[in-house]
């Protein structure tokens, strides 16, 4: 009887938390201020005009809205036919003031807002966009944008 109450113990040690294995650390609370600074690499990303940069910042499976197609955008080749078409627009300057940022989880949030494009060079001199922008952390611990919706705000 003994070695039966021994047994049982040893069995019921690991599933009360007594295991030797390592145990995965829990996620960091993401903060508005890391979100933050997640919009501000997008916002330089953008303002670059180099379509690899802005290219990088979207995941492979990435969906999005453009208000210069009517049909859905759906994966990475695509966002980067539509993020070379921006690029033609050449833009100088990208403002993405007081994004809203809306915190999902340790890995997930949404930023929202109005940016303003400007250019000295390209046949569209000034225009203003409403974004809403999914960023998820990825396995790599980079973010990247997993939905993307851009459409003109309506006129005054």
């Amino acid at each position: 009887m003994r070695n039966l109450s021994f047994a049982l113990c040893l069995a019921v040690l690991p599933l009360a938390g007594c295991s030797n294995e390592p145990k995965a650390e829990a996620a960091q609370p993401l903060t508005e201020a890391d979100a933050k600074a997640v919009v501000d690499d997008f916002s330089q990303a953008i303002q670059s005009m180099d379509v690899v940069k802005i290219d990088e910042m979207y995941a492979d499976n990435v969906v999005g809205f453009d208000p210069s197609s009517p049909d859905r955008v759906d994966g990475k080749v695509a966002m980067h036919v539509m993020n070379a078409q921006f690029a033609a627009m050449k833009m100088d300057r990208v403002e993405m003031p007081d994004p809203k940022i809306q915190i999902i989880g340790p890995d997930l949030f949404i930023a929202s807002g109005l940016s303003h494009f400007t250019s000295s060079t390209g046949k569209v001199k000034e225009t203003q966009v409403r974004y809403s922008e999914i960023f998820k952390k990825q396995a790599d611990d980079s973010w990247k944008v997993i939905h993307e919706h851009l459409d003109f705000p309506p006129k005054a």
